[in-house]
C-alpha cells in the first residue's frame, strides 16, 4: 500500500478583506459590499493587532478610515504592499453607511479583480 506524500489537510486560504479599526458603519458597509460583490470573508482588527492579522489573513483588500490612515499612512501603505493588498482609505466622519457602500462597491470590485489577475 502506497503512502501519499500529500498532507491529510490541505490549507486553502480564505478570500479575505480586512477592516482596520472602525467605525461600525464602515465595518458594516464593507460586509455588505464584500458579500454582494465577492462573497469574501470580512475580518475586523484593532490597530495594535493590525500587522499580525493582515500578515496572517493575507487579504486582497485592506479597508481603513482616512482618520486612522492619517495616523501613519506610510506604515499602512507598506503593510498593504507587503501582502499585495489594495489599501482603501475612506473618510468616515459623519458619513452614512449607504454612502460608504456606494463608495466601496467599485473599489472592492476592482481590488478583487486586480488581485486575481496577477
Amino acid at each position: 500500500m502506497s503512502k501519499s506524500r500529500r498532507p491529510t489537510l490541505e490549507h486553502r486560504p480564505a478570500i479575505t478583506v480586512i477592516v482596520i479599526g472602525g467605525p461600525e458603519t464602515l465595518v458594516e458597509a464593507v460586509r455588505h459590499v464584500t458579500m454582494t460583490t465577492t462573497n469574501a470573508r470580512v475580518t475586523q482588527t484593532d490597530l495594535p493587532s493590525a500587522a499580525t492579522n493582515v500578515a496572517r489573513s493575507r487579504p486582497f483588500a485592506i479597508v481603513i478610515s482616512e482618520e486612522i490612515y492619517a495616523f501613519d499612512a506610510a506604515e499602512f501603505d507598506a503593510l498593504a504592499r507587503d501582502v499585495k493588498a489594495e489599501l482603501i482609505a475612506l473618510p468616515t466622519d459623519g458619513v452614512t453607511q449607504k454612502t460608504l457602500q456606494d463608495r466601496l462597491m467599485p473599489l472592492i470590485a476592482e481590488a478583487f479583480r486586480s488581485h486575481f489577475r496577477e
